[in-house]
């Protein structure tokens, strides 16, 4: 079974991503994820359906709108909006898809999905189904090399719980 940190530092090594959930109204992940990796060398496109801009970027309504094709999407939204994002990616032939959840790596097994999580196990099995590359959990904060004092414990916590399997 691969593990996250692998699957997460492929993920990391793209250079055109986008990062969909911003929001202008309030901080949410996808905000936080988005500042932090547009701090590096790639290009990052802020994605949210209700702001036309998101730190001075422009901030695109979908992917589809995307001025170039990117090689992976973060997802930072009510796990009920996930499958229509895969659905995107899936006819944008984007590789790579990461659905956040702080509580580590969601359960395919049908049980719920936490509160706060982006994972759809429908969107999942979608993205499995296409041959897209998915990580169904945790956060690309993480696994970043300036990574926070709070996610590096994060990180580490579900290391020694096993939870770090896609």
């Amino acid at each position: 079974m691969e593990t996250i940190p692998s699957v997460a530092k492929e993920f990391l090594s793209q250079q055109r991503l986008a990062v969909v959930g911003i929001s202008s109204s309030k901080q949410t992940v996808a905000n936080g994820v988005y500042k932090k990796l547009k701090n590096g060398t790639r290009t990052v496109y802020a994605v949210g359906k209700n702001t036309s801009t998101f730190e001075n970027d422009t901030c695109y309504p979908n992917l589809a709108s995307l001025p170039s094709p990117v090689d992976g999407v973060f997802i930072a939204v009510k796990n009920d909006n996930t499958e229509q994002v895969v659905d995107e990616c899936i006819a944008l032939h984007i590789p790579r898809v990461w659905m956040h959840d702080m509580s580590g790596i969601t359960k395919m097994s049908g049980a719920a999905t936490p509160r706060g999580s982006s994972v759809s196990v429908q969107a999942v099995q979608k993205c499995r189904e296409h041959n897209i590359a998915v990580i169904p959990g945790a956060c690309p904060m993480m696994f970043l090399d300036d990574a926070d004092f709070g996610h590096k414990c994060f990180k580490w916590f579900l290391s020694i719980t096993g939870k770090l399997k896609v």
